[in-house]
């Protein structure tokens, strides 16, 4: 629901001043008339309150043009706004099916997770066993032909626990989730202070008239949007503020009792066990999976049954008897500035055999800088209108940055030139500088105790981007040239040094540092350096062309046959928002630091699918338009 009230006041014949204010009103997209959900508030007060309904969101414009010489050639134009922007409905979709009671849903459950283990299976009428055939017991695959008979039978069992009836429980309530122990995965529900996404748009330009038919224009564009939705862990799950000292004791006194030393006997308790355990073998993850971790390791509550051990984890976040509480809150933030140029050309007869031509270049010269999300995201995932994580919970614009969607030089250019005998030529091309990565220290895919690995900053995410990076910082001022200077000092600075976790753990006299690196997997990992010929993302280049003849016969009969070359001089193009260069430092082929220039084909665009994908090889088509 909108209203608009606006005017225009010419306070000279060449100076008008507009002005108007807008209100506008979106319902049903935020749930907010669903009840509260008392199980979180048990685990966070306030937490399960109904979702905010924004009901005073306001928008003033204002606006002047002036025409300085008063001859109509000539306008300076300046310009500010408030906008706000619709809840966009996939994230309303994703949020309704946590927070019914009752009711079918779309539910595709997974039994086997990406690691070839089981895991937990909720429907209507309870939870399922764990599955018996997800693999060889230590993650192995196996062949689905030996086990097709229990994956026929789990299914059968999960479906007699899940009658279509929408009057049942909806298993993924998420206060049934809670009773249970269970976490919720991903970030998908509204936090109850939702705002509205808005942006306060600036600009100021001319607009020249340089001769009939020719019209330059020049623009500063300033766009600043907030409360934009970023998922956050609201149990600050593995943030080192909320250290649990005794339930790290338990978690060690577990671990050390599973080895023995030399002669047979169980490592002894506590801080005295330790070194006989890791000489035994013991690892950062044998430790964390008795819970000396973030209970996001086990994405559920430590406590409880399911967790396997029933004690809170070390770092189990404000509220240690809960699992992770990942929400969508309006804290996102996003800076656009931009100058832009643009020069339109309409002249009828400019040259011997030309009727008509239009012609129009234009070029951008911006800056995209925003609060970054999902760290392994490639920027066709990175969109953040819809729903992207947090890189940090504690303070999500820490490493505020070039968007990995910014593209600093944008020329374009195209028209049509209508010849003789009804033929017309036309051709649109563009010329746009490579996007951005964010330099990220990978996953170790160790097992659990991430945190004491990749989580640079204490508060509980995991693949953090190298320390003293922003985002978007590869192609915007670290490129191949310079990154393995950016991995070496790294190295020699946090590559095989404890994390603030591991810190937390020495300084309360539960490991020394020695023994964090003897195990190799509690302290931050080493990277790789690039290979000689690392390649930079690429630009896209494309430049198409369409010839096409037009006849009338008798006035009411029109053909148009037509041949289209798109990309006519066959540029490679890669690194398109679907698949770039990623930034995980993993040293593999398809990373900023494993491509040379026979491995960037990886990140070739192809042929795509239909007749023409944006920067795909040469092709050509063929078409013919019937009018009558």
């Amino acid at each position: 629901m909108g209203a608009y009230l606006g005017d225009s006041w010419k306070l000279k014949k060449n100076l008008t001043l507009t002005y108007g204010l807008r209100y506008v009103r979106d319902t049903g997209r935020t749930d907010s008339n669903l009840p509260v959900i008392p199980e979180l508030n048990q685990a966070l007060p306030g937490l399960g309150n109904k979702v905010r309904q924004p009901n005073l969101n306001l928008a003033p414009q204002l606006g002047v043009a002036w025409d300085p010489t008063g001859h109509g050639k000539t306008s300076i134009r300046a310009g500010i706004g408030l906008f706000y922007e619709n809840a966009i409905w996939n994230n309303v979709a994703f949020d309704a099916p946590d927070r019914e009671q009752t009711g079918a849903f779309g539910q595709f459950p997974t039994a086997c997770n990406g690691a070839n283990t089981p895991q937990p299976v909720i429907a209507s009428g309870g939870a399922l066993p764990l599955a018996t055939f997800c693999g060889n017991g230590s993650g192995g695959q196996v062949a689905i032909g030996t086990v097709a008979s229990a994956i026929e039978a789990y299914q059968k069992q999960y479906q007699a626990l899940s009658p279509f009836d929408a009057t049942l429980a909806n298993p993924n309530y998420v206060g049934t989730l809670l009773d249970q122990g269970y976490g919720f995965g991903g970030a998908s529900m509204f936090d109850p202070n939702y705002r509205s996404p808005r942006s306060v748009q600036m600009n100021v330009g001319i607009q020249r008239e340089i001769r009939p038919g020719m019209v330059l224009s020049a623009d500063f564009v300033r766009n600043v949007q907030t409360h934009y939705l970023l998922g956050i862990d609201e149990n600050h799950a593995g943030d080192i503020h909320y250290f649990d000292k005794k339930a790290a004791m338990t978690a060690i006194n577990v671990t050390n009792a599973q080895f023995t030393d030399a002669g047979g006997t169980p490592c002894a308790a506590g801080v005295p066990g330790v070194q006989c355990a890791i000489d035994a073998g013991a690892t950062m993850a044998a430790y964390a999976g008795n819970g000396l971790t973030s209970s996001a390791d086990f994405d559920v509550a430590c406590t409880s049954a399911i967790a396997g051990f029933g004690y809170p984890c070390a770092f189990g976040g404000i509220n240690p008897n809960a699992p992770p509480l990942p929400f969508l809150q309006s804290v996102g933030r996003s800076v656009y500035n931009g100058l832009q140029a643009k020069l339109t050309q309409n002249v009828k007869e400019p040259l011997p055999g030309i009727h008509y031509l239009n012609f129009q270049v234009s070029y951008s010269l911006s800056r995209f800088e925003n609060t970054g999300g999902g760290a392994a995201d490639s920027p066709g995932a990175s969109d953040q209108d819809f729903i992207i994580t947090s890189l940090d919970n504690a303070k999500p614009n820490r490493y505020f940055g070039p968007s990995v969607l910014d593209r600093t030089h944008q020329l374009s250019f195209g028209g049509y030139a209508n010849l003789p005998a009804g033929f017309q030529v036309s051709m649109i091309s563009h010329f746009w500088s490579p996007l951005a990565v964010s330099v990220i220290v990978p996953n170790t895919n160790l097992g659990p105790g991430e945190i004491f690995r990749t989580d640079f900053t204490g508060d509980g995410t995991v693949q953090d981007p190298i320390p003293g990076t922003h985002v978007g910082n590869f192609g915007r001022g670290i490129n191949a040239s310079n990154i393995n200077n950016i991995i070496n000092t790294y190295n020699s600075t946090y590559g095989g040094q404890p994390t603030p976790a591991g810190q937390v753990l020495i300084q309360n006299g539960l490991f020394t540092q020695a023994q964090l690196v003897q195990m190799g997997d509690g302290v931050a990992p080493i990277l790789p350096n690039a290979p000689p010929g690392q390649v930079n993302l690429g630009w896209l280049r494309a430049l198409d062309l369409k010839f096409s003849w037009n006849h009338t016969f008798h006035e009411r009969f029109t053909v148009q046959p037509s041949v289209g070359l798109y990309n006519v001089f066959n540029f490679s193009n890669f690194d398109l928002p679907g698949l770039t260069l990623n930034g995980l430092l993993t040293g593999a082929a398809g990373q900023i630091n494993g491509t040379d220039s026979v491995g960037h084909n990886i990140d070739r665009v192809g042929v795509g699918t239909g007749v023409y994908a944006l920067g795909a090889p040469r092709q050509i088509e063929f078409g013919l338009n019937l009018t009558f």
